[in-house]
């Protein structure tokens, strides 16, 4: 499975806020070790390796006004690592740190 990189806000309210179907973004900060970690293990879960969603990758140092956008848009406080499971514009699920788990997304409907 790979990433889209999400750099704009045009991106975050065209192609997932408007979009249907299923978007998990994942907020990760690549100069954090926690963050790093987070990545690692998420990307070995099932859910990852095997889900239809599309995943997005927001690089938070680079692209700090989009993540500040999505937590303005699903009415969540900014963190990284954090995740979101997006579904036709609505927040389904948001974890941050050692919360973010991809085997409980997967039992997410």
């Amino acid at each position: 499975m790979a990433w889209i990189d999400l750099k704009e806000s045009s991106q975050l309210e065209n192609e997932i806020v408007q979009k249907t179907g299923r978007h998990l973004i994942f907020k990760h900060s690549p100069r954090c070790g926690i963050s790093s970690m987070a990545l690692r293990r998420f990307e070995q879960t099932a859910y990852f390796k095997n889900s239809k969603d599309t995943f997005w990758m927001i690089n938070v140092l680079l692209s700090r006004d989009v993540s500040n956008q999505m937590a303005q848009t699903f009415g969540v406080r900014h963190e990284s690592p954090q995740v979101l499971l997006i579904e036709s514009g609505k927040l389904l699920h948001h974890a941050s740190h050692g919360g973010i788990d991809g085997d409980l997304i997967l039992k997410i409907h």
